[in-house]
């Protein structure tokens, strides 16, 4: 009997991000019909033998982390473990097909907010996304081994019930930190180039990727969907900060998903304009 397979300890400590690269990742979410089922070696396989790739030595990162972002699940028919698409999956790779661009920044939004998306998630996308602030936070490309030790200091005040002396776990370094500026190299246009340099804010023309930000904001900031908030520079940076956006365009891109979508709408009042998400934005809206 086929059964799907949990692999997320209780206690996770596993703060460093593997190296799981994006043109891997995008590689083998692309091989996957909707009803394969590979195993890590069997999609190695066929990277070599049809398409000309050479995995890395390690077979298991690439696809754990598409497991790890809800985009594959893991099932096991007696001792054979396979991946299979989930419907998140198969909708992300009919994007990847279509729009190259908009699939890596659905990408990094998946890393960016899974943590606080789903109760069990791997304390790797904390790492990430306390990376992403932090540069953005900077304005600039921290460089890796500065950039570890911020979060190695971090980790240990947000999560002081783990045990940090044990034996595995609760490690990041600079070349975790490396992974997270490899994934930011993905994005199209990306907002980063050297490290100590300025990053570049966005200019993109998707609006759904504001709605996709405004929605998050919505969550983590604690309001309730309908509620009206103040577009001031302080809500506009936050929402920008997600895709790494330029501020202006932010903006505009949220006025333009007021004109086209029923879920946002923006209203005039004495302190300014107002913004009303009625309901969460997802990646199955997009």
């Amino acid at each position: 009997m086929d059964s799907a397979i949990n692999e997320k300890p209780k206690m996770d400590a596993h703060f460093y991000i593997d190296n799981a690269p994006p043109i891997e990742v995008t590689q083998i979410l692309r091989i996957m019909g909707h009803d394969s089922e590979f195993t890590n070696q069997e999609i190695a396989e066929i990277f070599k033998k049809s398409y000309g790739f050479e995995m890395q030595r390690d077979h298991t990162y690439s696809p754990r982390r598409l497991c790890d972002l809800g985009l594959f699940e893991k099932k096991r028919t007696g001792s054979r473990e396979t991946n299979n698409l989930t419907d998140l999956g198969k909708k992300l790779q009919n994007i990847l097909g279509i729009d190259i661009s908009l699939a890596f920044d659905l990408l990094h939004y998946l890393h960016y907010t899974r943590y606080e998306n789903h109760p069990n998630a791997r304390k790797y996308f904390w790492s990430y996304k306390r990376c992403c602030e932090l540069i953005w936070e900077k304005g600039f490309l921290i460089k890796p081994d500065e950039l570890a030790a911020i979060i190695q200091v971090e980790m240990k005040q947000e999560f002081p019930m783990l045990d940090f002396n044990a034996k595995k776990g609760g490690r990041f370094n600079a070349v975790s930190a490396g992974c997270v500026s490899t994934w930011l190299r993905a994005l199209i246009p990306s907002p980063i180039t050297k490290p100590g340099e300025l990053i570049q804010r966005r200019l993109v023309q998707r609006f759904e990727l504001s709605l996709l930000a405004l929605s998050y904001v919505y969550q983590i900031r604690g309001y309730q969907y309908g509620d009206p908030v103040l577009m001031d520079r302080q809500l506009i940076d936050q929402i920008s900060g997600v895709f790494f956006l330029n501020g202006e365009c932010c903006s505009n891109l949220l006025r333009m998903a007021s004109r086209i979508s029923s879920l946002v709408k923006l209203s005039d009042t004495l302190s300014g304009t107002s913004i009303t998400l009625l309901k969460p934005f997802t990646i199955n809206d997009v």
